[in-house]
């Protein structure tokens, strides 16, 4: 992420500018997008290689009442740290990626596996999220990483914890050999791109 004109993008972009990488996966993203979006949906498929790993969601309006019908595209690395693919370039959109649609209580959830760091060191594990809605548009939430990952730094984990429940660290627990987390996203009064 890089900050630009006061604003956190996740590629670097300002409100209304869109890296045209970025841009084209998500719009070849949308293309793949399935007709009928579910509240419970997958980002890998069941044989995918990696650690059993589901996301509960949920997302909230700006004033922080649950939002409702708002389609959440999330993607992330792969076991062995790729986004595109091997060498991260057979695709030009993300290899593991997923879309759901919040129900009536802002809830969502992903089935998929474990991400693992980048294959060549920049970051830990983490996952991406876009929501889209009637009321605020496209938006960007924060990058999520876990809170088991030893490379995130003691600043990282305060600045998460002072956003209280929308902090961007998010707990990793694991039963019967599936690990989960919970991510808390807010919407903000309007879209990003």
């Amino acid at each position: 992420m890089i900050v630009l004109a006061g604003s956190l993008f996740p590629n670097g972009s300002v409100k209304g500018q869109v890296d045209q990488r970025w841009l084209n996966s998500w719009n070849e993203a949308n293309k793949m997008k399935p007709s009928a979006v579910l509240s419970v949906s997958r980002i890998a498929s069941e044989n995918e290689p990696g650690k059993p790993f589901i996301i509960k969601g949920k997302i909230f309006n700006p004033d922080d009442t649950p939002a409702k019908d708002v389609v959440v595209h999330s993607y992330h690395r792969d076991a062995q740290g790729y986004d595109f693919g091997k060498n991260d370039s057979e695709l030009s959109t993300w290899r593991l990626q997923g879309w759901a649609k919040t129900d009536e209580g802002g809830n969502f959830e992903f089935k998929t596996i474990r991400p693992a760091p980048d294959h060549i060191g920049r970051e830990g594990p983490h996952i991406h999220f876009t929501t889209v809605s009637e009321n605020y548009g496209r938006q960007w939430a924060p990058k999520v990483f876990l809170s088991d990952d030893p490379t995130l730094t003691e600043a990282q984990r305060i600045d998460s914890g002072k956003a209280g429940k929308f902090g961007w660290i998010s707990e990793v627990t694991e039963k019967d050999g599936i690990q989960y987390i919970t991510v808390n996203i807010k919407l903000k009064q309007s879209g990003d791109f």
